[in-house]
Parts: C-alpha cells; structure tokens; sequence
C-alpha cells in the first residue's frame, strides 16, 4: 500500500474503534509510519480465482468486530501473505506470448522472454492481474491401440520427424546462403532477437527479406558464370 492507503486504512479503524484512537497528531503519524512499514507490499484490494476477494478493510473490520486485542499492522500483513500464497499456488504459470508482442516469437527464450515472465509474476502477486488457473488437459486413460490406429500414429510420428528433419535443412540452407554475404549477415544479427540467428524465418519480414536479398544475389551470381565463355 501507499501511504495515502495506509492514512484511510487507519480513518476506517478510528471509526470502527474510536476508544483505541491516538489522542495527539504525534501519536497519529507515527502509528502511520509503522502501518506503512509493515503493509509496503500488502495490496488494498485484489482479485481471486474463485471470487474470495481480498480488501484490506474487510479484515480490519474482522478484526475489530472478533477480537478483544487492539489491531497491529501484522493483523492485516499476515492474511495477506496467506491469501497471496494461496493465489499462487492456484496460478498455472501459463505465459501468452501475445500479450508481449515486444518479445521476437523466434528468438531463443532471453532477457526480454523471462522479464516479460517476472512481470506477470509480479502482476498475480499484487493483485493487477488474475491468476490463470487452466492447466493443460492432462491425457486421459484410453482403450488398447486397434492395428490402425497404431499404424496412424507412427505414420503420424513419422511425418512429424520428416516436416522438422526438413524445415532443419532448410534452416541450414538459409544460413549458409545468407553467411555467404557478410554484410547481409551482418545486417541480420542486428534485428532485434536475430543476434544468434540459425536460419529461421517464422512470420519475421525483416528477415524474410534478408534471405530474399540473399537468393536474388545468389542468382545473379550464377547467371553471371553460366554467361562467361567457357
């Protein structure tokens, strides 16, 4: 909380519990440091999975209505943390990529992939953004393969293995074209993400158009010694 959060937290306790009130403005701001020392990181408000909502005045009014003890800032930092461990362990960690279209999809998972994570850690933490609770569906018990079907999955398995055997290939090939042309190449690791590129394109057209400058001055190249005499 703010200290400006923490003021109106403490307003709402005198109103509840007037008796309990600092009778000096002395008394009142340093009761306010403490509070703010204590709840930095405790939010006013946050949202959970299930609709148990967090709201630091519902637990002040708890407090104040079921306990016989005057209210400590620990009253309302300790079911915090609780309510915050308990969001947590119901957040799936599932990262969308299109949320972040500041991260390169075919780059390598890097500075901008695991702060793009942290950041999403520290929303659900505080309560800015709602924890994603949908895990992957896990495989469910199935019936004993017939001769077809096993014959479908390894011919599915195969074809699998023969698309990413040949998009390596042709990974490769790109490389090395675009290798052969230092300046091109050189041009290409400075596009953000490419700095370790390996040959992918994916949808990325700046680098489409690199390897597309490549093949054309592979071609014309090659034009040019078929036209030499022999």
């Amino acid at each position: 909380m703010i200290r400006a959060h923490v003021a109106a937290l403490l307003a709402y306790v005198d109103k509840l519990d007037p008796g309990r009130a600092p009778t000096t403005q002395e008394a009142a701001l340093e009761r306010l440091d403490a509070w703010a020392d204590v709840l930095l990181e405790v939010e006013p408000r946050a949202p959970h999975p299930e609709g148990h909502d967090w709201d630091a005045s519902h637990v002040v009014r708890h407090h104040i209505a079921s306990s016989p003890y005057p209210i400590k800032p620990s009253d309302v930092s300790r079911p915090w943390y609780a309510f915050r461990a308990d969001v947590i362990r119901r957040h799936a960690g599932t990262f969308e990529p299109r949320l972040h279209p500041e991260i390169d999809p075919d780059a390598a998972p890097g500075r901008e992939y695991f702060a793009a994570v942290r950041g999403s850690m520290r929303a659900v933490l505080s309560g800015e953004q709602p924890p994603v609770t949908i895990r992957a569906i896990g495989p469910a018990a199935l019936a004993p393969e017939t001769p077809q079907q096993a014959y479908q999955r390894e011919e599915l398995v195969r074809r699998m293995k023969a698309g990413h055997r040949a998009g390596r290939e042709e990974n490769a090939r790109r490389l090395a074209l675009v290798s052969q042309f230092p300046d091109l190449l050189a041009e290409m690791h400075r596009l953000p993400g490419q700095r370790m590129w390996r040959g992918s394109v994916g949808g990325n057209r700046r680098v489409a158009a690199i390897v597309a400058e490549a093949e054309a001055r592979a071609a014309a190249s090659t034009n040019i010694r078929e036209e030499q005499p022999a």
